[in-house]
């Protein structure tokens, strides 16, 4: 075979994977669930909130755990701690003024899992002593009875909560990242229910102390300390629960610039996982291929958008080079072995894209019949579908070309 032929048969190997992610999360969707198994609410709780440069907001986090921690009821005691990543004068200020117990780390970074294990390494013994570890990222807020309503099944040690955004997303990426979001919570339950992994979201999780230390407090190679953590957890045998509520606010900011920053330094990290997480991957396949071909998939096939797309061109280019080849006779009776595997790879491209692209259309329909049009997930345009692909493609850009510049050494704290 030829160069040309070996790259396509490369490329409808690599195509293969999107259509079978996108098949499987298809009948995921389009499965009915049983009822959720029953939880019992947690005896003691901490609640754990690093903030890097966030200023006076992180207030408006803690403050909202200090009021469902009073709202609880006697049963459930909640204790907060809140890790200023570096010097944060304002944020200092707000947490005085409001009575909340905070950290600071003389350094920042280099990234939020060392800012966890500064935590885990602080409280030492003193973590044993809660049911669940909780961690909230500063930008985030909570809906009234929070911790009321919060039920762990028995023999959790790991669970995600499901977050949506909080008040009407922006137009543009954010309404992107709202659906995604919601695609992302009903995944994970349909996930949870067929005994398949959940990743972690790196946004409202919750660890039992032994877990924490093993998994988001270990997670200091990379900068997506959620996913490390997916993969390291997975290879102990740990399994990571999708609960059903209560539901966290996530405030991003509807800045491209701003989301563009954050997600350079999620797919540097990604880039990253890639070497550092093999051995744990390996380990989970040998456990679980399927459930880890699954969080593979969802772990590096994003974002899907930048997927999607380019499944999109594959499947254009292969049914223009088809149209070419066939014009120029090299489909005919005495075309050699050479064409006719190179028609069959590209044949086979085109077919995967287009059945990936249908089945995620068919995905997003199933998820609207779910979910509806809540204004906190509004329908989403193609001018949305635009800016979220320019804003990715500079990301992309961003965390491609510098990825270690995310990993640079800085001094202890």
């Amino acid at each position: 075979m030829d160069t040309t032929t070996v790259l396509c048969g490369l490329l409808a190997l690599a195509a293969a994977l999107p259509a079978l992610d996108a098949t499987l999360r298809l009948r995921r969707l389009t499965r009915g669930r049983g009822a959720p198994e029953r939880g019992v609410c947690p005896a003691r709780l901490l609640v754990l909130v690093p903030a890097r440069a966030e200023g006076a907001r992180v207030g408006d986090i803690a403050s909202d755990v200090q009021r469902e921690a009073r709202a609880a009821g006697e049963g459930t005691t909640v204790d907060l701690r809140v890790l200023l990543d570096g010097p944060d004068p304002e944020a200092a200020a707000r947490l005085e003024r409001d009575g909340v117990l905070y950290l600071s780390k003389k350094f920042p970074g280099p990234a939020k899992g060392h800012a966890l294990a500064f935590l885990a390494e602080h409280m030492g013994f003193e973590l044993d002593a809660f049911d669940f570890v909780l961690v909230f990222d500063a930008d985030m807020r909570l809906p009234e009875g929070f911790f009321r309503d919060l039920a762990v099944p028995v023999g959790t040690e790991v669970f995600q909560l499901p977050v949506r955004p909080a008040g009407i997303p922006a137009p543009g990426a954010p309404r992107v990242e709202a659906l995604s979001l919601a695609q992302a919570a009903e995944d994970d339950l349909a996930r949870d229910a067929e005994g398949l992994p959940v990743r972690l979201r790196g946004k409202a999780m919750g660890f039992s102390p032994r877990a924490f230390r093993v998994g988001p407090a270990a997670s200091t190679r990379t900068t997506v300390e959620d996913s490390e953590a997916t993969l390291a957890l997975l290879a102990r045998g740990v399994t990571v629960s999708a609960l059903n509520g209560p539901f966290a606010f996530d405030e991003p900011s509807a800045e491209a610039g701003a989301m563009a920053r954050s997600r350079s330094r999620w797919f540097g990290g990604q880039l990253k996982l890639l070497a550092t997480g093999f051995g744990d991957l390996a380990r989970g396949f040998a456990r679980k291929p399927l459930g880890t071909f699954v969080l593979a998939a969802d772990l590096w096939l994003r974002p899907r958008v930048l997927v999607l797309l380019a499944l999109v061109l594959l499947a254009i280019g292969a049914d223009i080079a088809m149209v070419v080849f066939s014009s120029s006779g090299a489909w005919g009776a005495a075309a050699s072995a050479r064409p006719a595997a190179l028609l069959l790879f590209l044949l086979l491209l085109s077919l995967e894209a287009k059945m990936t692209l249908v089945f995620e259309w068919l995905s997003l329909a199933a998820l609207r019949r779910r979910i509806g049009y809540p204004e906190e997930v509004p329908s989403v345009s193609l001018s949305d579908v635009g800016a979220s692909l320019r804003m990715w493609i500079g990301a992309v850009f961003g965390g491609a070309t510098a990825p270690s510049r995310w990993h640079r050494a800085r001094p202890p704290a």
